[in-house]
């Protein structure tokens, strides 16, 4: 066996190792049929309460602490002139609406048809939420994914919500998957740290376009046949009812066979864009419950001369984001897409001249069906920058006086990312103590 061969055959069976092991026809068989893995595995074992409820969520992470917090819709308007933005055309303010709420951002995050990059459906589901992290440590990442140690088992957050969520959505694994992670942005599962997983691998563990995708339409008659059987002969009634409403139509197996099969032949790489193909193809496929991606808005840009590597990786990154949107639209998936980054970056200390870390401001963005487009919190002026203001939980305003203090500020932001996932407000009480939901997110 040659060199070459023998890594493909070893990126493959790592990457079935940790994402299907034994259970990797099963992955395939659940997405031919569309009955959860569980019941594949145990068809008797059938309830009301398998039917697939909340949502997978792509999440982009960054211990760069990207400044995407700088340009966003709540860093202009009354009190914000001096929050420092790229000069020129490129970035200038823009009007917007976020589900009917005019606002401004910086003209990439506008609509196309105001000459920004968006599209206004994306608009009006994204949330952006302004919140601190409070922390300016790069090496502090996975402290900002357990909330800065505030979550139950001191656990990373993500995984918490993975290992929730996990059963509702039938993903055949529980832990979270990482395709782009750098260093200190890997992932953590109950102490132990997850390997990441390259987009390439993962077209080579699916078969590629040669695959076993291509064989749905078959194995989809199969295993309707096999649970059929086991139905009528030991089955209730209302099992078979289940199967009914679990069970996709040959036409849809087909479509979904060959829209995956063509997906996976346009994954050319490990970048950004091919890291959000994959996340969507493995959203659609139900692998796991949280998947994780790195996009970079600007990186650690201390020394950004007219800020012009952060113009210039906007300009980059947001058609990576809106690909993303599309791919999963494409792909008929229920996925919250979000980020969280290690800390913002500073709005007003150093001027033109870069940004620094900025402990007491970040945004947080969220997308999603069920979600209300707009602005959560704000920012004011202290010393020689700017801060996340306190927030009002039933409506999303700033307010210094809120039930939402700056000081819980992060917990309610990964609450609200928790409650958007589908997870139960009571069992998110008990995953991380402190903040509120913000409830006028929900529609």
């Amino acid at each position: 066996m040659t060199k070459n061969r023998r890594n493909t055959r070893i990126k493959r069976r790592g990457f079935l190792g940790g994402a299907a092991a034994s259970t990797g026809a099963v992955m395939l068989q659940s997405l031919a049929t569309g009955i959860p893995a569980k019941i594949l595995l145990d068809p008797l074992s059938a309830s009301a309460e398998d039917l697939p409820s909340g949502r997978v969520l792509i999440l982009s992470s960054s211990r760069s602490g990207d400044p995407i917090n700088a340009n966003v819709p709540g860093t202009y308007g009354a009190g914000l002139q001096n929050v420092v933005h790229a000069p020129g055309a490129t970035m200038a303010e823009t009007p917007l609406t976020l589900a009917g709420a005019a606002t401004t951002a910086a003209l990439p995050w506008a609509a196309e048809e105001n000459g920004g990059i968006m599209r206004q459906t994306d608009l009006d589901r994204m949330v952006f939420f302004h919140h601190a992290t409070h922390t300016p440590v790069h090496g502090d990442m996975a402290r900002v994914q357990r909330m800065m140690d505030a979550t139950e088992k001191n656990d990373m957050l993500i995984s918490l919500l993975a290992r929730e969520i996990a059963p509702n959505l039938g993903t055949v694994q529980t832990e979270p998957l990482s395709l782009g992670a750098n260093g200190g942005e890997l992932l953590s599962y109950e102490g132990r740290l997850l390997s990441n997983v390259a987009p390439l691998s993962v077209q080579q563990a699916l078969g590629g376009v040669d695959g076993p995708l291509k064989d749905l339409t078959a194995m989809r008659d199969t295993q309707i046949d096999r649970i059929y059987d086991i139905y009528r002969q030991t089955g209730t009634t209302k099992q078979t009812q289940l199967l009914d409403a679990w069970v996709r139509s040959r036409d849809e197996v087909r479509s979904i066979s060959d829209t995956l099969i063509g997906k996976l032949g346009e994954i050319t790489g490990n970048d950004q864009l091919n890291q959000v193909k994959t996340a969507a193809i493995l959203a659609a496929m139900k692998i796991a419950p949280v998947i994780t991606v790195h996009l970079d808005f600007g990186g650690d840009n201390h020394n950004d001369a007219g800020l012009a590597n952060e113009v210039t990786r906007h300009l980059n990154t947001l058609p990576v984001l809106r690909a993303l949107l599309e791919e999963i639209e494409a792909l008929q998936a229920d996925v919250l897409v979000g980020s969280l980054n290690v800390f913002g970056r500073t709005l007003k200390k150093k001027g033109l001249n870069g940004r620094d870390h900025n402990r007491d401001h970040h945004c947080m963005l969220l997308i999603g069906s069920g979600l209300r487009g707009g602005i959560v919190g704000g920012l004011r002026e202290e010393g020689n920058d700017f801060k996340a203001e306190g927030i009002d939980s039933a409506t999303g305003n700033a307010d210094p006086a809120g039930d939402i203090s700056f000081e819980d500020s992060l917990g309610a932001a990964g609450k609200t990312l928790g409650a958007a996932m589908g997870v139960d407000p009571g069992r998110l009480d008990e995953i991380l103590p402190p903040g509120k939901i913000v409830q006028s997110l929900f529609t």
